[in-house]
Parts: C-alpha cells; sequence; structure tokens
C-alpha cells in the first residue's frame, strides 16, 4: 500500500514457539529458611535460640551423670536433673508477668549472662575440686532453672517480635528445630567432652553459650512488639489478668488443655527410657541412645518439614491428630518387646511431638494479643515443671506392675483423651 516498502525483521529462533513446546516447569522454592530472609533480627534470636537450647541440652546430659559420678546413686542422678523443673511452677508466670511489664530483650540479655556467670563459677569449682557433694550439684541446677523459668517465656514472646505474623509458623518451625537438633548435638558433644576431657569443659562451653546468645541479642530490635500496657496496673493484676484471658478465650484456654495432655503423655518418655530399655527390652544403654536417636530425628525431618512446605491440614487438625499419633506409638512401646520395633517407631513418636508443639504454639501466638503474650506463654511453658511429676507417678506405677503393663494401660487412656477431643473440639478442628 501506497508503494511503502515491507521489511522482513530476521527471525530469532529462540522466540519460535512450537506447538511441541511445553513452557518452563516452575520449580517451587523451599520456604525452609523463609522467616530469616532480610531479618536480621530474626536471625539474631534464631541463633541466639541455637545457643541458648544447645547449654540447656549439654547440662541435661552432664548434670546427671556428674551427679552418678559424685554419689554413685542413679537415684540422685535422675532427681539432679528432675529438680530443673521445680522453679518452672513457681516462677514461670511471675517470668511471663515481667516479660509483658519490661524490654523483652533487655531481659533475656540479663537472665544469659547470669546464667552464664553462673555456669562459669561452677566449671571453676569442678576444676579447683571443690565440687564435693551433690548439694553442689542440685543448688546449681536449681539457680538454672530460675533463669530457665523466665528466659524461656521471655524468647518465646520475643519470636512473635521479630517476624510479621504471616511468618509465624516457619519461625516457631525453626525454633523448633533448634531444639531437635541441638538435642542430637547436645548428647554427643557432651558425652565426648565428660568421655575426653572432664567435666569442667561441659560447663565451660554452656558459660561461653550462654554469653554468646547475651552478645547476639544485643543489636536485636523488636519491630513487632507493642507498647506494653501492663505497667499500668500491679504485677498481682497482670498476672490475674493473664489468667483471666486464658480462662474467657475458649480456643486459647483448649489448646492450653491439650498441651496438658501432650505434656503429661509424651514428655516423661524421654525420663523413663533407662527403665523401659532394660525391663521391657532387655537391652542397654545403647539401645535407649537408640531410641533417643531415633526420636530426634523424626522431630528434625517434622520442623524441616514443616518450615519447608508447612502444614499437612489445618493446625488445629494437626493437634488433634499428632496428639492421638503420638498416644498410639506410647501404647505400641508398651506391647513391644522387640528392639526392631521400639526403635524406629521412636520416630513416629519424633514426627507427632514436633508437629503437635509447633502448631499449638503458632496458633496460640497468632490469637493472643501482645500486651499478653509473656503472660500466655509463660503458662504455655508451665507444664514443663509438672514433667518430673509424670514421670514420677508412672514410675511408682512401674515398680508395681512392671514398666510394660504400666506404658499400655496409661497409652489406651491417652488414646482415648485423643480420640474424645478429637470428637469434641470441632472449634480447634478448624483452626488454622
Amino acid at each position: 500500500m501506497g508503494g511503502g516498502t515491507i521489511v522482513q525483521q530476521p527471525i530469532d529462533s529462540n522466540d519460535v514457539t512450537s506447538p511441541d513446546t511445553h513452557p518452563p516447569v516452575t520449580r517451587r522454592r523451599l520456604n525452609t529458611f523463609d522467616s530469616l530472609r532480610g531479618n536480621r533480627n530474626h536471625l539474631y534470636l534464631f541463633v541466639g535460640n541455637l545457643c541458648s537450647n544447645a547449654a540447656q541440652w549439654l547440662q541435661f546430659i552432664t548434670i546427671g551423670w556428674l551427679a552418678l559420678d559424685v554419689t554413685g546413686s542413679a537415684l540422685h542422678s535422675i532427681m539432679a536433673v528432675s529438680v530443673r523443673a521445680v522453679p518452672t511452677l513457681v516462677l514461670s508466670p511471675w517470668g511471663g508477668v515481667l516479660a509483658d511489664r519490661m524490654d523483652r530483650r533487655l531481659l533475656s540479655v540479663a537472665t544469659a549472662i547470669l546464667m552464664s556467670f553462673m555456669a562459669l563459677v561452677f566449671a571453676i569449682l569442678i576444676l579447683a575440686d571443690q565440687m564435693i557433694t551433690v548439694w553442689h550439684v542440685y543448688g546449681y541446677t536449681l539457680l538454672t532453672g530460675i533463669g530457665h523459668s523466665i528466659n524461656q517465656p521471655v524468647r518465646q514472646a520475643l519470636i512473635a517480635n521479630t517476624v510479621p505474623p504471616d511468618k509465624m509458623a516457619n519461625a516457631l518451625a525453626l525454633n523448633a528445630m533448634t531444639v531437635t537438633s541441638m538435642r542430637l548435638l547436645g548428647a554427643i558433644l557432651g558425652g565426648v567432652l565428660i568421655e575426653t576431657v572432664g567435666f569442667h569443659w561441659n560447663f565451660f562451653f554452656e558459660t561461653s553459650l550462654y554469653f554468646g546468645m547475651a552478645l547476639l541479642l544485643i543489636p536485636m530490635r523488636t519491630p513487632f512488639q507493642e507498647e506494653s500496657t501492663a505497667r499500668l496496673a500491679s504485677p498481682i493484676n497482670n498476672l490475674i489478668e493473664g489468667l483471666q484471658y486464658i480462662l474467657k478465650e475458649q480456643s486459647i484456654f483448649r489448646l492450653m488443655l491439650l498441651n496438658f495432655f501432650r505434656t503429661g503423655i509424651f514428655a516423661p518418655l524421654l525420663l523413663l527410657l533407662p527403665a523401659y530399655t532394660v525391663e521391657a527390652l532387655d537391652a542397654g544403654a545403647g539401645v535407649g541412645t537408640g531410641m533417643m536417636i531415633t526420636m530426634g530425628i523424626g522431630g528434625v525431618t517434622a520442623t524441616f518439614a514443616m518450615s519447608s512446605w508447612g502444614f499437612f491440614a489445618k493446625k488445629g487438625l494437626v493437634c488433634l491428630i499428632t496428639l492421638l499419633s503420638g498416644s498410639v506409638v506410647i501404647t505400641v512401646l508398651g506391647l513391644s518387646q522387640w528392639i526392631w520395633l521400639s526403635v524406629p517407631i521412636m520416630i513416629i513418636m519424633g514426627l507427632s511431638q514436633s508437629h503437635f508443639i509447633v502448631a499449638n504454639q503458632t496458633l496460640v501466638q497468632n490469637i493472643v494479643p501482645d500486651t499478653l503474650r509473656g503472660r500466655v506463654s509463660s503458662v504455655w511453658h508451665y507444664e514443663q515443671g509438672l514433667i518430673p511429676l509424670f514421670a514420677l507417678l508412672i514410675g511408682l506405677s512401674a515398680s508395681v506392675i512392671g514398666i510394660s503393663h504400666v506404658m499400655t494401660i496409661y497409652g489406651v487412656m491417652a488414646i482415648i483423651i485423643g480420640i474424645v477431643c478429637l470428637i469434641r473440639f470441632k472449634d480447634i478442628r478448624s483452626l488454622d
């Protein structure tokens, strides 16, 4: 037209799409460390929690062996570990009050420095050969339990203060990963140090880990923390307000109740493993260690899966299903007399417990207002102080009718509780 010249542009073969050409496959990016990407504040907290959990598990492993070495008594070995939970029963709710009245970051730094100092003094006493009675062991464990009862709910609240709400589940899954992974590494490191250089080096390492946590939290900021209103009332009124909120908010109360059941059903198992291994499986410490390791593998696998791909169902339903699956594992262990069954099934226990904890914590932290977060978190952790009591009740029953029978009965009762909760808690089933 109009005598114009038509210029044919060269064709780039890369621009041609034939009918047989498929669009490029978009690979789904793993979200494992999503809450850490571009978030320096949460990275500081994550590494700090790694240090804190490593220190706790290092102490857990070492204290029992130290008490056994000092006294030659297995009872003192168990009690020295269990006494650490006693301060939680008394002080944990007040730790939550402090977390809502004070700067949470500075409170966590202060308690970490205090625990670092106590570990250093204890290590020096052992090195100077001044550790001559088991009462020193009890005293140290009790003092660190006081620090832990304050520090733990504060660190829990800080997770929500360093990430936006849409990253909460990923952040809590990563936090659970620090616990499960450090349980494995702490056991390995603690055992190697005891065998090679002696008890005191474990506490020197504990000193450095707590101090490292304090250093990491100093530059951290909490952009998602709301201004505290707790200081407008007295501490006792703060405590009452927190308890009233839990009792009035049905979903929070039921989530707390489920966590109470989880603590009573799952948590005593680690304390009972030595007796179960010897009596039910007719085996030694190697098999018991293997059961702990397989449980740890299940826990790490679960936290990796949750942080990477999320949950397999709605979070409330995850809580109910995994409470039931863990109860089934307890029952199977009670019926089992075979190592080939008891060791690998602990993977399911690890999967169940980690899924429950992360799902339950995520729901609680997303529902609770930030002004009450410390107090609610402290009540969530309060049940850990009851673990020795649960273990004692099971142990006393086992001394009468045997560990296998007790675990079977206990497991069946837990299954019944799990089924009732699954049916009755319709509101929890729908939470996500």
